[in-house]
């Protein structure tokens, strides 16, 4: 094999000595309670709250994005979290594969160049695995959607020739070495093989032949340098209630336990692995991934944030404040042309569901010391996630700066304790189940 690339020695990346600096002087300028100063990774730090880039880059909003994002940085937000199918518009300027990325770079570029950030101080993540519209398919693809969640010319693909060459147009687009790269959703392999009716352990283990190769790639362009820090997988793992195309999780799940033995077979018995990330979906509602469920799938019985600690990974959480209807309960049926989230935010009227939630997060969180004014849905959500035990980062999307104003006054805040938080998880869910939730397959 040809070596991806080899990068000059001094690549400037995400340090201890960086992300330090920058989260100390948001804690002294009161931007950040010091209890929303994390670990992450072995000697890295971040705040509770990253920046997270779903719908940033491309389109006519660009400059709004950008302020957006530059106004994180002065909150005290220091974690970047992108991916190269990210886009804000499906039509318009610079939209397409890598605006989000492209968009990031430049505004981190400026940001440097103005001195509002070194790039010591930042934690960049990416992610791969869609491949670009309107491109031949690459080896190994497999089809995203494929009748059940739309698409038709969408593809998925892990393979190490696909994943070398993503990282490095990710790299250029970014303008700068990403710090971690994570493979986004790699579990569509196990959907289409899903649709072919594949026995579920013959599914299994291709897929996790299939995560070792790609940590094999994945490994070497950290040897390469084309990634400073290490590597991890964005996923809906088996403790999470629903899968990627929205079912109840099992078949289409992975097992972190297994994910971790690939990525130290392809690392080899002379080192460690790199693997230092997983980023999975965490609210009031979806709550496995912290209460487990045991019930529904014994083997999931612990939570993947537990499991994710005690193995020594860290995890990233998404979508705090949306999250999936749940069958029997809430409107709408994910990838089945119905509501796709419940949201978790104040509103004028509010939903039944949503004031059902408000009550129980505020009765369990606050006891009898409701703060006055009471904070809003959106913060009560974004709060609870970010206080969850083992969460190192929560991925607020943020497209405006108004959309910053939640993550401002959380990070101000100190989070919840973890019996509050299991408390909370634990009293939506019966809520769920006095209403009637359909939880077969669930919990």
């Amino acid at each position: 094999r040809q070596p991806y690339r080899v990068i000059a020695e001094a690549v400037p990346m995400a340090s201890a000595e960086g992300t330090a600096r920058f989260l100390r002087r948001a804690v002294e300028r009161g931007a950040l309670h010091s209890s929303n100063w994390r670990r992450f990774g072995p000697d890295l730090s971040c705040a509770a709250v990253g920046f997270g880039a779903y719908r940033v880059g491309g389109g006519d909003k660009e400059l709004v994005h950008a302020a957006a994002l530059r106004a994180a940085f002065r909150a005290g937000v220091n974690l970047v979290d992108t991916s190269s199918h990210y886009c804000a518009a499906a039509d318009g300027p610079n939209n397409g594969h890598g605006a989000s990325e492209r968009l990031i770079g430049r505004v981190i570029a400026k940001a440097l160049d103005t001195g509002e950030v070194e790039r010591d101080e930042v934690i960049v993540c990416t992610k791969l695995g869609h491949v670009a519209r309107g491109v031949d398919a690459p080896p190994d693809a497999v089809p995203v959607g494929g009748g059940f969640q739309g698409g038709g010319d969408d593809w998925h693909c892990i393979h190490p020739e696909f994943v070398a060459a993503e990282v490095l147009a990710s790299r250029e687009r970014l303008g700068i070495t990403p710090d971690f790269v994570l493979l986004h959703n790699p579990e569509y392999f196990l959907s289409s093989k899903l649709r072919q009716r594949a026995p579920i352990a013959d599914a299994w283990d291709e897929m996790y032949e299939r995560l070792k190769l790609a940590f094999q790639a994945l490994e070497a362009l950290c040897d390469e340098g084309a990634i400073t820090s290490g590597y991890g997988v964005s996923a809906n793992f088996l403790s999470c209630l629903f899968s990627t195309t929205g079912r109840p999780n099992l078949y289409e799940a992975l097992a972190l336990d297994r994910v971790l033995d690939a990525a130290a077979t392809a690392a080899g018995p002379q080192r460690a692995h790199r693997l230092k990330i997983v980023q999975l979906p965490l609210n009031a509602v979806e709550s496995g991934v912290i209460l487990g469920r045991g019930t529904a799938v014994p083997e999931a019985a612990e939570g993947d944030c537990s499991l994710a600690a005690r193995l020594g990974v860290n995890v990233v959480a998404n979508r705090p404040i949306n999250a999936l209807p749940l069958p029997g309960v809430s409107s709408g049926d994910w990838g089945r042309g119905g509501a796709s989230h419940l949201k978790l935010r104040e509103a004028r009227p509010m939903g039944t569901v949503e004031s059902l939630i408000q009550r129980v997060l505020l009765e369990k969180l606050f006891d009898d010391k409701l703060p006055s004014p009471t904070p809003p849905l959106q913060q009560v959500a974004l709060r609870l996630t970010t206080s969850a035990p083992s969460v190192a980062c929560t991925l607020c999307g943020v497209r405006t700066e108004q959309y910053l104003h939640d993550a401002i006054a959380v990070l101000k805040e100190p989070p919840f304790s973890s019996e509050q938080v299991t408390s909370a998880l634990g009293a939506v869910r019966s809520a769920a189940e006095e209403l009637g939730c359909a939880k077969r397959g669930l919990w």
